[in-house]
């Protein structure tokens, strides 16, 4: 039985459950993403970087991409650079409490599936040895938490996300969109090279600064796009009385009109397609998650670790 408030707000005991649930999905290289944006693909991930281990003469079978040509010329003998994988990376966490995030027809808000999005990604990385580190976000305030492999930094990343999540309500009418571009800003300058950047939110707050972020971090790292909406932003509800408020102002208007179903279409359409194009022009994985269903639910269907492996 639900509480009042289930659904509505997030609790830190809440999150803190999904470390122990089995999450069997794949924030791996080469997991299988499916996204509802572009139609159903695979979109391999960079993965992580390699260490170099030893330098070792050229025997047959060896892979010639490592050949080290200086040493090569140098000593007059084939040489090669041997790389071991690296045993862990970052993890970086981009994670939206905005207002637009504050809304949902179904299950849970959408702040709510973004935070659960967050906690099981958080949990996913920690049981694969990375690191994890976030940026969270409202339309005031930017969080920032460096990357660490300690359980107890994960727990202050939940910490705030609740305690911004707890802020959220009718009332706030604040439209300022900027935090997102100062939250990847601030990324662009921390994740170096073969990180994973994972971006929860709705899209709402995209433009051209946050896109040129996201292009300029994905040059040299993996980036993940978890795209949060709710069934009702997909298709409105048809009526001759339909009232939107921001918290201070309220409007009542005829959502059967065929006008305005025309202007929320083209709306829609154009957010999508925006998304979309940034999506297709640096090979983005999308996930769609909705506040219909569990979220855990989501990602395996999404990021299975027996699609990872096909």
């Amino acid at each position: 039985m639900k509480t009042q408030d289930e659904g509505v707000y997030v609790t830190l005991s809440e999150l803190l459950k999904f470390g122990y649930m089995p999450k069997n999905f794949n924030i791996r290289p080469n997991a299988a993403v499916l996204t509802k944006l572009s139609g159903r693909h695979q979109s391999g991930m960079r993965g992580r970087g390699m260490d170099f281990s030893e330098m070792k003469q050229y025997v047959q079978g060896d892979d010639t991409r490592n050949m080290d040509w200086k040493a090569t010329r140098r000593t007059g003998k084939p040489y090669i650079r041997v790389y071991n994988e690296e045993r862990d990376r970052n993890v970086w966490l981009v994670v939206s409490q905005m207002n637009t995030m504050f809304f949902g027809s179904k299950e849970r808000m959408k702040s709510v599936s973004a935070a659960h999005t967050a906690a099981l990604m958080a949990f996913k990385a920690l049981e694969m040895g990375d690191r994890v580190g976030a940026v969270i976000y409202n339309n005031e305030d930017v969080k920032f938490f460096k990357a660490t492999s300690s359980k107890n930094n994960v727990v202050q990343i939940m910490t705030e996300i609740e305690r911004q999540n707890h802020l959220l309500g009718a009332q706030n009418a604040s439209n300022h969109k900027g935090t997102l571009s100062k939250s990847l800003k601030i990324l662009s300058t921390l994740a170096k090279h073969d990180d994973l950047v994972v971006i929860i939110g709705d899209g709402r707050a995209l433009d051209k600064d946050t896109a040129k972020h996201i292009t300029r971090i994905n040059v040299h790292n993996d980036v993940i796009a978890a795209l949060v909406f709710d069934p009702m932003e997909e298709e409105i509800v048809k009526s001759s009385s339909l009232f939107f408020t921001d918290g201070v102002d309220t409007v009542d208007v005829n959502s059967s009109d065929k006008q305005f179903i025309r202007r929320y279409a083209e709306r829609l359409t154009g957010r999508k397609e925006t998304f979309g194009q940034l999506s297709r022009k640096n090979a983005l994985p999308v996930l769609s998650i909705s506040t219909e269903f569990p979220v855990l639910d989501q990602l395996y269907e999404q990021l299975s670790l027996n699609r990872g492996r096909n």
